[in-house]
């Protein structure tokens, strides 16, 4: 998957929760961050001087309150697969969710790698935190780390993007809601393309014989 496929599919989740949220202002449960975040961090950049990240922060603060969020999701594009790192701040956990690992496990390699990125994204994350937000409730010291194995069969490793994005809205902080194998990723996939297509902002003219056809793809399983 795209650094830009990437990013529009995290924006258009944001917008569901947003849309979700409407009865219940103020109390989103979980924040996606865009692939931009992870990208500039691990370039060793300053992400409050990149608009777009400014952006992504502060929209949606009007009627969410940001110390409501537990679960924080960041995606980040590695040399060999996505990965997703779920900031838990009610449990003061960093959560890694990489699909490349599939059933087996992690090796020492691997953990080292994703203790390296997740202490900068850390890092980054709490400086933006405290920048934009006043309200922030939770200290940036004292954090663990858990490496879960959340997956049932092996990925083929150009779906590690997709995974990633499963992986975010799918993880309740705790496990996955759905479990992922090959069926339920290709739902999702699905899934993701309807929801591309209903982006808020999104100028393509679309018929709507052919958004019937992709929602009737996922409906019908």
């Amino acid at each position: 998957m795209t650094h830009e496929m990437a990013t529009a599919i995290f924006r258009r989740l944001g917008q569901i929760d947003m849309l979700f949220s409407k009865d219940t202002p103020g109390h989103i449960w979980r924040k996606f961050v865009e692939p931009d975040f992870a990208t500039t961090v691990l370039a060793n950049a300053d992400p409050l001087t990149v608009q777009s990240i400014r952006t992504s922060f502060q929209e949606g603060t009007a009627s969410c309150n940001p110390a409501s969020c537990r679960m924080w999701y960041i995606p980040a594009i590695l040399p060999d697969s996505w990965t997703v790192y779920a900031f838990d701040m009610l449990r003061k956990r960093i959560i890694v969710l990489d699909p490349a690992v599939g059933p087996f496990g992690y090796s020492n390699r691997r953990v080292s790698m994703h203790e390296f990125v997740s202490n900068k994204l850390h890092a980054a994350l709490f400086n933006c935190l405290e920048k934009f937000f006043s309200s922030w409730h939770c200290e940036s010291s004292h954090w663990g780390r858990t490496f879960p194995i959340v997956m049932r069969e092996k990925i083929d490793k150009d779906q590690t993007g997709l995974c990633a994005t499963f992986f975010a809205w799918n993880y309740d902080g705790d496990k996955l809601q759905i479990p992922l194998n090959k069926d339920t990723l290709s739902l999702h996939s699905s899934l993701m393309i309807y929801e591309l297509m209903r982006m808020q902002g999104n100028q393509t003219s679309v018929a709507n014989d052919a958004l019937e056809a992709v929602k009737a793809s996922f409906t019908a399983l």
